[in-house]
């Protein structure tokens, strides 16, 4: 009987060590970003990296746009992503491991136009630039924003803050993360002319780990129980 268990439980070590999570996430700061030598850093990688390592999981990370990243978690079976809102269009979608962050979003405006908003509402008198299918994309489709008449769609925010100063009849409003806009604002003259004039409210505002539907239940309850066992020894959030 002994030698059964110990056969056993050699047979599913050997096949959790030999599998391989394709982890994939976007630069977002200040949760996850490029240091000073190029390299992926940030309370949320930190995080995930430490719960995988732990948990004798053998993964890569890469960075991509967030339309590629998440196509990539919804197509590859074996992918995981971060840092990921969860919300309804999306609850069926993955497997939501863990948490990995707090965050919260508003829309901004160049201080010039004086836009004032007082209600979600308000707002539907104005273009408001999203990423597509990112978290406020999605959440203002919930609440009746089209992209026929208020939503402009685009792939990043490489260009928006351009748009917004320089075709100011094609774009007004931007969504963005409120940490996001501190960081960046340091080292960008246009960003320091945004100001927020709404936040974005009853909102999940927790950002996941998570992970495709196929990714095998034995990799993600090993992940799951990894995290709960670190959270416990308080290891995650020095």
């Amino acid at each position: 009987m002994k030698a059964s268990f110990l056969i056993v439980s050699l047979l599913f070590s050997t096949k959790l060590f030999a599998y391989t999570l394709n982890i994939v996430t976007e630069l977002f700061p200040t949760y996850q970003y490029l240091d000073a030598d190029g390299k992926l850093a940030g309370p949320t990688v930190s995080k995930v990296t430490s719960v995988l390592v732990d948990a004798n999981i053998q993964f890569n990370l890469s960075v991509q746009p967030w339309h590629i990243a998440y196509n990539a978690v919804q197509r590859d079976s074996d992918t995981c992503i971060f840092s990921i809102g969860r919300n309804n269009e999306r609850e069926d979608m993955f497997s939501w491991l863990f948490p990995v962050a707090e965050f919260s979003s508003s829309f901004y405006a160049l201080k010039s136009r004086k836009i004032k908003l007082d209600v979600l509402e308000d707002a539907l008198k104005y273009r408001t630039a999203v990423i597509r299918n990112n978290f406020s994309h999605q959440y203002l489709k919930e609440n009746g924003f089209t992209e026929q008449s208020q939503l402009v769609v685009i792939s990043s925010f490489n260009n928006v803050l351009d748009i917004l100063k320089t075709r100011k009849k094609q774009l007004d409003l931007v969504v963005l993360g409120d940490a996001q806009v501190k960081a960046a604002s340091k080292n960008s003259t246009l960003l320091a002319e945004l100001e927020p004039i709404l936040p974005i409210q009853n909102i999940n505002n927790k950002l996941y780990f998570a992970c495709n539907k196929r990714v095998p239940e034995y990799v993600t309850d090993k992940i799951k129980r990894t995290f709960k066992t670190l959270s416990q020894q308080s290891l995650l959030n020095r």
